[in-house]
């Protein structure tokens, strides 16, 4: 009797994971069909008052790729890969994933390099890695939660991340979020791996490392992670070991710079300057009853005067003799920065002007960041759809398209959300203080760091930790209806 039934208990076993495995396959290539679907309705050019441009490869997309396609021509003109390109202002992953495709496939994102026009039909296989390599992601974190967690949770938990619209959208499209979501959840999957050697030690800082490529935001995700260490481990070794593997691809990034730009450092420029366009001129011009234009004109003229007494050269020195010339704010100076230290310089300046403006505004700051706040935390499954719809996210955001939407989606976050707290809840009661201390650090940490962008699309990381709250909270709703 005893053997019948384990041999029972195996066979569901397997049974049961046959079936996830079954659906991470069959959902992959059902997204690859409407990768490419997609693609073929919106791998053209379209107008917007007058402004021809792509309709998916646009904004940052535009940035990343055409990025690749100049590193791709540096490299094809005898250049090193890793020393060509122009300066990382933002992401330093992306176009060189880009460049590596353009490559590795001989496609070429331009038609020429004086016209620039986006050729069409060359982006099948670009979706294919980048859908193969999030699936992958989501096979890897099955097999190291399979024998961990209950069965129906592991399958909720896989179907959520093959099928959930505010994660699955970014795979037919060319921001940078699809990878870096593969990334999170190749992370998560080794901090909830049993077996804790040093091998998984290394690849967690490895892989935390690589994150922070994709995105600037992860650059100091190290610290929840060592703090998780210290905390449920309290072992000096492990956070040592993580920090290797972190330190060993962040070492590598700069020495890179170093030889590329004769200067060490790993952090791009808009982690020193975004915040001042995105979060202090919004703050600053509601304070002093101006719009952002006119703030960032007036920072225009403070930024000439600084240029002015340090004497930074400039591309085009005429236009600075010229003492009534004014550029429109204050980034259109530091794209006429010739040198790379001075413009280190000019956003170490930036950076220190937003800090001064924190310190003396601390309240409305705090304020502003609260209501910010409250916005960016409703999920967004029609980003991607809407996107392709409009030039930019400025005039989408003030579309007709973009309102009609606001009501299901309230809706489909409040759904998601409730279901979170309830397996939230759920592991509190059974004390799973592991699984409780990687989520909540990964979302306060991914959550404080954009709350102040009011950008729904910079919240959706947090994706990755809610999808294991949903699956403990519907596993054990479903439990409760079952018993009733």
């Amino acid at each position: 009797m005893i053997m019948k039934n384990f041999l029972s208990s195996k066979k569901s076993f397997f049974k049961e994971f046959f079936l996830t495995k079954l659906l991470i396959i069959f959902i992959f290539f059902l997204s690859l069909l409407l990768s490419y679907k997609i693609l073929e309705k919106n791998d053209i050019y379209t107008n917007y008052q007058d402004i021809t441009y792509h309709k998916m490869i646009k904004a940052d997309p535009h940035r990343y790729l055409s990025h690749g396609a100049e590193i791709k021509k540096e490299v094809e003109e005898g250049n090193n890969f890793f020393l060509s390109g122009r300066e990382n202002y933002t992401k330093y992953l992306p176009p060189r994933l880009a460049a590596l495709y353009y490559i590795l496939f001989d496609k070429d994102l331009f038609n020429n390099f004086e016209e620039k026009k986006i050729n069409i039909g060359i982006h099948e296989e670009y979706l294919t890695l980048q859908c193969l390599f999030y699936f992958l992601s989501v096979f890897f974190l099955f097999n190291s939660i399979k024998r961990k967690f209950n069965n129906k949770i592991v399958f909720i938990l896989v179907s959520f991340l093959c099928i959930e619209p505010t994660l699955t959208q970014y795979n037919f499209s060319f921001w940078s979020e699809s990878i870096f979501f593969g990334l999170q959840i190749i992370i998560l999957a080794l901090l909830l791996k049993k077996n804790q050697n040093l091998k998984n030690l290394i690849l967690i800082g490895f892989f935390i490392s690589i994150l922070s490529l994709q995105r600037q935001i992860a650059f100091f995700y190290i610290v929840p992670i060592t703090l998780y260490y210290l905390i449920y481990f309290r072992s000096y070794f492990k956070i040592i070991s993580i920090i290797f593997g972190y330190t060993f691809i962040q070492l590598s990034l700069g020495y890179i710079n170093f030889l590329k730009f004769d200067n060490f450092h790993v952090m791009t420029a808009d982690s020193k300057i975004e915040i001042h366009r995105s979060f202090v001129a919004p703050v600053i011009s509601k304070i002093k009853g101006i719009t952002t234009k006119e703030f960032n004109y007036d920072e225009g003229l403070i930024v000439k005067k600084w240029i002015d007494e340090n004497d930074i050269k400039y591309s085009n020195e005429e236009k600075f003799l010229n003492k009534d010339f004014n550029f429109v704010d204050w980034m259109d100076y530091r794209r006429e920065i010739v040198l790379f230290e001075d413009k280190i310089k000019f956003d170490n300046y930036i950076k220190s002007r937003s800090y001064n403006y924190f310190i003396n505004y601390p309240e409305q700051f705090l304020k502003h960041y609260l209501d910010r706040s409250m916005h960016v935390i409703i999920l967004n499954p029609f980003h991607i759809y809407n996107d392709m719809k409009f030039i930019s996210g400025e005039i989408m955001y003030e579309s007709n398209s973009h309102k009609k939407y606001i009501l299901p989606r309230t809706a489909y976050t409040f759904f998601i959300y409730i279901i979170a707290l309830m397996g939230l809840i759920y592991l509190i009661k059974k004390k799973e203080k592991k699984i409780l201390l990687i989520l909540i650090f990964s979302i306060v940490y991914f959550f404080g760091l954009v709350g102040w962008s009011g950008n729904t699309r910079y919240f959706v990381p947090n994706m990755i930790y809610i999808s294991v709250l949903f699956s403990f909270g519907l596993n054990s709703f479903l439990e409760f209806i079952s018993k009733k």
